[in-house]
C-alpha cells in the first residue's frame, strides 16, 4: 500500500501528465519554412482583407431596419456563397475580374460626395473586395504552408494594431488611411494579381481531389462558428458601449501578434494555448468594460483620449488581445485543416459556412437585439459567458479531435526517390497487419529501419527533433515495443 504522501505525488503526476498532454503539439513551424518566391502569394489574401475594411461608409444609413454596417456583412456574405460553387479553374480569373472592378469602384468612391449614391457604389465595392478575398482565401489554403499563413495573418493584425492604436490620437492618420492607403495596397494588388500571375497559376494546381475525410475540417469550422458568434456578441458590446479605447485595443493586438509567434514559432507549443487565451482574454476584456458605465459622449471625445478610467484602459487592451488571438488562430487553423484535407469540396463548404455567419447569424443577433430600446449589453455578456464555458467544458473532446492533429508542413518521403520502395512496403505492413499508423508515422518508421538517426530524421523532413521524438514514442506504443531493436528484430526484413 503506498503512503498517503505517495499517493498524492502518484496523483499529482497523473494530473500533470493529462494537463501536458492538452498542450503536445504535432506542428512544425520554423522560420526556414518561409518561401521567399512566393511572397507575393502570401500577401494576397491580407492585402484583400485589409482593403474590404478602408473605406468609408455613412453609418447612419439604415435599410429595412439594418444598419449600415449590417448591411455590409450580407453583401460580404454573398460574395463567399458564389465561391462555394465556383469551379477550380476560374477561382483565379475571378480574382483577378475582382480586383480589377474593386479598383475601378475605388476610384468612383474618391470622386463621390457622401449619400446614399455613394453608400451603393461601396456596397458594389464591398461585395467584388468580398470576391476577392474569398478567392485569395482559395491560395491561402493550398498553396501556402503554415507558417507562410501565420505572416500572412500577422501582417492583417499589424495593420489594424497600428490603426487602431492612431486613428484617435491622430486623425489625419485615419483619414489617410480610408484614402492613400488603401490607393497604395489596391496598386499593389493589381500588381501581384496581373504581374506575377504566372507563378501564382502555376503554385495553384494542386491536387484537390480528395473527399477530405478525416481531416479534421468540420471540427474546426465548427469552432469557427462558434468563434464567430462570440465576436458578434463582443462587437455588439463595444459598439454598444461607445467607450473603448481604441489605443489600447489597438497595443493588446500588436501584443496579440507576439505572442502568436513566441507561442507557435520560437516554443512549438500547440494552437490549444492560443485558442485558451482567446477565451480567456475574450471574457476578461468584456467584463472588465462592463463595470465601467456609459460615458457622456460630448465628454468623451473632448481632452486627451488617454483621460478614460483604467476598466476602459485595462479592458479594451484585454479584449484587444483576445479578439486578435481568435482570428489568427481559427484562420490559421481552418486553412491548415483544409490544406490538410486536400479536397475542393471541404473548401466549399468552408465558403458556404463563412456566407451562414455574416448572413444568417450576424442576421439574428442584428435582428434580436433590435428588439431593444436600449443596447442590453448584460445579456450579450451573458451569451458570450456560455458560449466560452462552453468551449472550456468541451476542451478535452476537442483537443483530441482536433488539435492532435498533425499539421506538420515538413518535406514528405513520398517525394524522394530514394524512400519511396520502402514507403510502399511500410504502407503495405501497415495496412495488412492494421497498425493505424500515420502518414508522419510510417515515415518514421520507415527511415528508422532504414539506420537513419532521429536527428538526421529531423534534419531530412525539416521537422524539430521533438516532433519526431513525439511521433517515435506512438509509434512504438502501436507496434507494442520498447527499443529500436525491437524495431529491427521484428520488421527489419520487411521493408
Amino acid at each position: 500500500m503506498p503512503s498517503e504522501g505517495q499517493g498524492y505525488r502518484i496523483l499529482h503526476n497523473r494530473i500533470s501528465a493529462v494537463v501536458k498532454g492538452f498542450f503536445q503539439t504535432r506542428d512544425e513551424l520554423s522560420f526556414r519554412n518561409i518561401r521567399t518566391a512566393l511572397w507575393p502569394v502570401m500577401l494576397v489574401f491580407p492585402i484583400s482583407v485589409i482593403l474590404g475594411n478602408l473605406r468609408y461608409y455613412d453609418h447612419s444609413i439604415a435599410i429595412t431596419g439594418f444598419a449600415a454596417n449590417e448591411i455590409m456583412f450580407f453583401i460580404l456574405a454573398l460574395s463567399w456563397l458564389i465561391l462555394s460553387f465556383t469551379p477550380k479553374r476560374l477561382i483565379i480569373p475571378l480574382l483577378r475580374i475582382s480586383v480589377i472592378v474593386s479598383a475601378a469602384l475605388m476610384i468612383l468612391l474618391f470622386l463621390m460626395p457622401m449619400g446614399f449614391v455613394q453608400f451603393a457604389l461601396y456596397s458594389a465595392f464591398k461585395f467584388f473586395s468580398g470576391l476577392c478575398a474569398a478567392s485569395a482565401f482559395y491560395l491561402f489554403c493550398f498553396v501556402l504552408n503554415n507558417v507562410e499563413r501565420l505572416a500572412g495573418l500577422a501582417v492583417i493584425q499589424l495593420y489594424y494594431g497600428l490603426y487602431y492604436a492612431l486613428w484617435n490620437i491622430f486623425p489625419e492618420f485615419h483619414t489617410a488611411g480610408n484614402s492613400w492607403t488603401d490607393a497604395a495596397l489596391m496598386a499593389l494588388l493589381i500588381v501581384i494579381v496581373f504581374f506575377v500571375s504566372g507563378r501564382m497559376t502555376a503554385n495553384s494546381e494542386t491536387n484537390t481531389d480528395s473527399d477530405g475525410k478525416g481531416s479534421g475540417v468540420f471540427f474546426v469550422i465548427g469552432l469557427g462558428v462558434v468563434h464567430y458568434m462570440i465576436m458578434c456578441m463582443s462587437n455588439y458590446i463595444e459598439w454598444s458601449q461607445s467607450s473603448v479605447s481604441s489605443f489600447a485595443f489597438g497595443l493588446g493586438t500588436a501584443i496579440a501578434i507576439a505572442i502568436v509567434l513566441i507561442m507557435q514559432l520560437l516554443k512549438g507549443r500547440s494552437a490549444l494555448y492560443i485558442w485558451l487565451m482567446f477565451l480567456v482574454f475574450t471574457l476578461l476584456g468584456l467584463g472588465a468594460l462592463l463595470l465601467e458605465p456609459q460615458p457622456d459622449m460630448a465628454a468623451l471625445y473632448e481632452g486627451s483620449h488617454f483621460n478614460t478610467s483604467a476598466a476602459v484602459i485595462s479592458g479594451s487592451f484585454i479584449y484587444g488581445l483576445g479578439d486578435s488571438l481568435g482570428y489568427i488562430i481559427i484562420s490559421y487553423m481552418c486553412a491548415g485543416a483544409i490544406k490538410r484535407s486536400k479536397s475542393l469540396r471541404m473548401f466549399r463548404f468552408c465558403c458556404f459556412v463563412f456566407f451562414i455567419q455574416y448572413f444568417v447569424i450576424s442576421g439574428i443577433f442584428s435582428f434580436y437585439f433590435n428588439y431593444f430600446d436600449e443596447p442590453n449589453k448584460f445579456l450579450a455578456f451573458a451569451v458570450v459567458l456560455v458560449l466560452v464555458s462552453l468551449c472550456l467544458l468541451f476542451i478535452p473532446f476537442i483537443q483530441k479531435r482536433l488539435f492532435e492533429a498533425d499539421w506538420t508542413d515538413g518535406l514528405y518521403l513520398r517525394d524522394m526517390e530514394e524512400y519511396s520502395c520502402q514507403l510502399v512496403e511500410t504502407e503495405k505492413i501497415n495496412k495488412k497487419e492494421q497498425l493505424n499508423l500515420t502518414p508522419r508515422e510510417q515515415e518514421i518508421f520507415t527511415m528508422l529501419l532504414k539506420g537513419t538517426s532521429p536527428k538526421d530524421i529531423a534534419f531530412t523532413l525539416k521537422i524539430s527533433y521533438e516532433t519526431v521524438h513525439h511521433h517515435q514514442k506512438n509509434l512504438y506504443r502501436k507496434l507494442g515495443i520498447q527499443s529500436i531493436q525491437e524495431l529491427f528484430a521484428r520488421y527489419g526484413r520487411a521493408v
